[in-house]
């Protein structure tokens, strides 16, 4: 696919001591001479004093003149510099990875964590060409490691980077481990949120932390419940070998707790973080989803795709005993130490319905779980409006014909700039939402290969979705910002992912030794 080009687009002088030294001697003339007797050789000499006084006002008037147009000699240095452009990198992106478990189906080696099965990965580029290659490390038993994609730097002089995509899809059943997750393929990062999980009875949350770069990455995390910070040994210098996959189960460090949100800080090398969660009810597997890292904390969020579907038969299964959580919530963490007020609106996607939004103050420390009403079945996108900036995350469950549950995390996103290069790996009714955060509408062109360009009107304020199909890439242009994400929807199966932004390229920069 041909990428197409985008525009170009002053201080009063002292007086000076010659001066004072001529008035003083005036003053000595002037005082009364003992009885000299008025002679002619007298008057002379005064007269002679009188006309040297007035020389050296002369004099000195015009050495002040002189002092003050004559400039100052100045001196100027440029100082040494050098503009110096940084050696281009390869663009990275890591992939989830395979879906995993704590022991087997016997529930022995309940401390090792295997994996179960491959996802299906596909990705795209909108110039060179990307490899895709599993990390050499995990701590999978099975040795199954998530995938690296990498881009070689370019080569030519165009100012716009190329963009890099990728994204996976994985269906399991097997034992308890039953449902649908999807994720992208992200890039790298020393600071990340992670909102959404559970660690109390019968839900398994697992923390998975990858570094594609080629130094080690000390990695700390700092945990938060409905309760507050959760102290706890072994969440501080966590490493990371170069090319390494750790898996940590976040109930070792934070066991029953309900709704956690964590935040995941490197050092050295960055690092790709993701949560995996695993609900079974009793003896009945409830679903699995892998959670990628939601945008940083901000004042106003957005969190398009969220597909409600067979509402009927999820109220149903939801005033069951252990079904409590199959409701759909928004997870909400402030940081800080004082309140914010905030307000939730959650609009239907493809419509101009206007929506009454939900304000709550927001507690500091701790995490906010607030509960979304009975919508009918559809799309929807919840925007998030605060004083001050929070990360959140919201969850929705499905039910399927024969009974069977699924659920999804949805991250909230991070805006795209003017283009875009989506990738959708292979699921079920694949759907792509177009968040509209700006105060102008967008006519977005959809181009994919091998078919005509879709042309999006987006309006201002709304989002709009677009079916697209599974395996295809699609370029996105003719827009400021959008939030962007992609939803899979089958019979008792959930799953989707935001789509993120590339990092900016690095520019020349100026250096002063």
């Amino acid at each position: 696919m041909t990428e197409p080009t985008e525009p170009t687009e002053m201080t009063e002088p002292t007086e000076p001591a010659e001066t004072h030294a001529y008035v003083t001697e005036v003053e000595d003339v002037a005082e009364p001479v003992a009885k000299s007797p008025r002679t002619a050789r007298g008057a002379v000499l005064l007269g002679a004093r009188i006309l040297t006084g007035m020389i050296g006002v002369g004099v000195a008037a015009v050495t002040i003149g002189a002092a003050i147009l004559v400039p100052l000699p100045s001196h100027q240095v440029t100082p040494v510099s050098r503009l110096v452009t940084p050696v281009a990198s390869p663009q990275k992106r890591v992939c989830a990875g395979p879906l995993l478990r704590l022991g087997d189906d016997a529930g022995q080696a309940a401390t090792a964590v295997s994996s179960v099965g491959k996802p299906e990965v596909r990705y795209s580029q909108s110039a060179g060409k990307a490899t895709l290659a599993p990390l050499p490390s995990t701590d999978s038993t099975t040795g199954v490691a998530p995938d690296l994609l990498t881009l070689p730097p370019r080569s030519t002089s165009s100012s716009l980077l190329p963009l890099l995509s990728g994204s996976q899809v994985q269906a399991v059943s097997s034992g308890d481990l039953v449902g649908l997750a999807a994720a992208e393929c992200a890039e790298p990062s020393s600071d990340s949120w992670l909102v959404g999980g559970a660690t109390n009875t019968g839900r398994t949350t697992l923390v998975t932390l990858s570094n594609p770069s080629n130094v080690v990455a000390t990695v700390n995390l700092s945990i938060f419940s409905e309760t507050g910070p959760v102290i706890a040994a072994g969440t501080d210098g966590i490493v990371v070998s170069p090319g390494g996959q750790r898996v940590l189960s976040l109930a070792g460090f934070a066991p029953d707790v309900i709704s956690p949100v964590v935040h995941v800080q490197s050092r050295g090398g960055q690092v790709v973080a993701n949560l995996q969660q695993t609900i079974v009810r009793t003896l009945e597997p409830g679903g699995v989803d892998i959670i990628d890292a939601s945008a940083a904390p901000s004042t106003f969020t957005l969190i398009p795709g969220l597909v409600l579907s067979n509402g009927a038969a999820v109220a149903a299964r939801q005033a069951q005993g252990g079904f409590g959580d199959l409701s759909s919530i928004i997870r909400l963490y402030l940081p800080g130490t004082v309140s914010a007020r905030a307000e939730i609106t959650i609009v239907p996607e493809n419509g101009s319905e206007a929506a009454t939004p939900v304000r709550v103050v927001v507690q500091p420390g701790i995490v906010t779980e607030v509960p979304l009403d009975s919508y009918p079945d559809g799309s929807y996108t919840v925007t998030i409006a605060t004083d001050k900036p929070l990360v959140a995350g919201a969850r929705i469950s499905t039910v399927g014909t024969a009974g069977q549950t699924d659920f999804a995390w949805s991250t909230s996103t991070t805006r795209v700039s003017r283009r875009a290069l989506v990738t959708v790996a292979p699921g079920p009714a694949p759907l792509l939402h177009l968040a509209n955060p700006t105060q102008k509408d967008a006519v977005v062109t959809l181009a994919h290969a091998g078919a005509a360009d879709i042309p999006i009107t987006v309006p201002a304020g709304r989002t709009v979705t677009q079916a697209v199909t599974g395996g295809t890439n699609y370029f996105l242009t003719g827009f400021d910002a959008l939030a962007l994400s992609v939803s899979f929807v089958g019979d008792g199966t959930l799953a989707g992912f935001s789509v993120s932004p590339s990092a900016p390229a690095s520019r020349p920069i100026v250096i002063y030794p």
